[in-house]
């Protein structure tokens, strides 16, 4: 796994992009907002950033992720992913922490087919 963010875009970016950013600094604390769609259209994402804290030593940058399917709310899922382990829970076996929270260097949001669990499954 890439440990540096120039080794993560030399692995998986495009070398022929130039990719949008988002700055955000104490002045700034609204919420920025991205619309992600899939190729269709049908699956779409808001993905709002903005930081937490800001000018505090415990500020930080958060990603919340609304997820869409043909115009409708949509359950959306996540896990973590570090050195290739998929954890699906964010409890104490998480190899790391983030502001005291279990924690991995990667998560995925999953958005797609809609279906109701089995509460006894």
């Amino acid at each position: 796994m890439a440990e540096t963010f120039a080794e993560y875009m030399a692995k998986y970016g495009r070398p022929d992009s130039d990719y949008p950013v988002i700055d955000l600094d104490t002045t700034d604390l609204q919420r920025h907002t991205l619309i992600v769609t899939f190729a269709d259209g049908r699956k779409k994402a808001i993905v709002q950033v903005f930081g937490l804290a800001a000018g505090e030593d415990n500020e930080h940058l958060c990603l919340d992720v609304h997820a869409f399917v043909d115009d409708q709310v949509a359950r959306s899922s996540v896990f973590g992913l570090e050195n290739g382990t998929r954890y699906e829970s964010f409890d104490a076996t998480a190899p790391g922490r983030s502001h005291g929270w279990p924690a991995v260097r990667g998560v995925t949001a999953l958005i797609g087919v809609q279906t109701d669990a089995d509460p006894q499954s």
